[in-house]
């Protein structure tokens, strides 16, 4: 789970696909926009999109869901709970995907056409984007090492501190210490990812994740330096509030602790360079391929196709990502985070993605549907 980095956070929808040969359907979320099915294979560069990149996202998910019992909740509201809400709900999809052959594309996408219905759920989507920075740190208090990363504390009463408490000392002592760093900015910024890398002083990298959080409310400090006019509201990223707040660091402090809401992280052992830490489905993430979603509307597991842009290069960026994980800064249909891995072009690109498009949600069929066969000829 991430607090995500939803700095300034307009607004945002979602969107879905439906099966081929289906005649359209409208659906309402509760709360939320209308979702109206259209084919998969109208998802805009459907055919282009790495089928067999987004299965193999999608398998090592059906690996977690399949040891869950049948009734167990991955979220979801209304029509998208009643569809995809439980673990016992995506057999029939996990089984279908064992079948299929690794980078396989074609047969991938002939997968995800014949055993989801897709929804496009109306309106703009705004899509965000997190990583996994990497800082200076140690294991031990040291000179120059200072800042602490702590775990959770065992004590429910000091777990629910609020920041401002917590960079009072208030857990000095009382909590464990993942990892030191040497500078609250950077502290702050990786809580805010809920995961990163800690370059330690031997060469070694300490992967830290997800240890819960305070239950303190969350607020983006983006809209606070917007309001404050220390930034343009079209200027709001992880690089323009990282630079303001090493910036000016006797305004830093009080700016980070109105946000209220504090992540604990511990350390992460035996992940491969090249996978993320695990989400809040328990899967570790992967780039490009791994979505956050605010799971009181959309479940974890599910498949979500995004259309939308990059934000450095302006190309189109299509492609089917999997649900699994979530934040404290994502609210509603219209909310989803892309993971974009580790190292400087996933922060060159996550730091600066808000980016508008659409959102398309695949909803697991009880069973597969059966293959088209042509019309006879009277």
């Amino acid at each position: 789970m991430r607090l995500r980095r939803l700095w300034f956070v307009p607004f945002l929808i979602l969107a879905g696909c439906v099966p081929p040969q289906t005649a359209s359907v409208e659906q309402t979320i509760p709360g939320g926009p209308s979702a109206t099915t259209v084919a998969v294979t109208a998802l805009p560069g459907w055919a282009d999109d790495n089928a067999a990149a987004a299965l193999s996202t999608f398998v090592q998910s059906c690996k977690t869901i399949q040891q869950m019992p049948p009734d167990q909740s991955l979220g979801g509201a209304g029509f998208i709970a009643q569809a995809a809400g439980q673990a016992g709900q995506w057999q029939n999809a996990c089984n279908g995907a064992q079948d299929i052959t690794p980078a396989d594309a074609t047969a991938a996408r002939t997968f995800f056409e014949t055993y989801f219905t897709a929804y496009n759920i109306n309106g703009q989507a705004l899509i965000t984007g997190y990583f996994e920075p990497e800082f200076p740190g140690a294991k031990n208090l040291a000179p120059g090492y200072t800042v602490p990363l702590y775990a959770k504390p065992a004590d429910p009463n000091l777990a629910n501190l609020p920041r401002a408490a917590i960079d009072n000392n208030a857990l000095y002592r009382k909590s464990p210490v993942t990892a030191y760093l040497t500078n609250p900015v950077d502290a702050f910024m990786l809580q805010i990812q809920g995961s990163g890398r800690i370059l330690l002083p031997n060469g070694n990298t300490l992967r830290v994740g997800f240890d819960g959080q305070n239950g303190q409310p969350y607020t983006p400090i983006g809209r606070i330096l917007v309001a404050n006019g220390d930034l343009t509201s079209n200027n709001v990223s992880y690089q323009s509030i990282s630079a303001w707040l090493k910036a000016n660091p006797a305004q830093a402090r009080g700016i980070m602790e109105q946000n209220a809401r504090y992540v604990y992280l511990k350390p992460l052992g035996g992940l491969p360079d090249n996978q993320g830490a695990p989400g809040a489905l328990g899967v570790p993430l992967t780039a490009g391929r791994s979505l956050a979603v605010d799971t009181s509307v959309i479940p974890l597991g599910i498949p979500v196709f995004l259309s939308t842009t990059d934000p450095i290069t302006h190309a189109a960026l299509n492609r089917l990502t999997i649900a699994q994980d979530t934040g404290g800064g994502i609210h509603g249909a219209e909310a989803a985070d892309l993971f974009f891995g580790a190292g400087p072009t996933a922060e060159a690109t996550a730091g600066v993605m808000q980016q508008p498009g659409s959102l398309y949600i695949l909803l697991p069929r009880p069973t597969a549907a059966p293959a088209a066969t042509p019309a006879s000829t009277p």
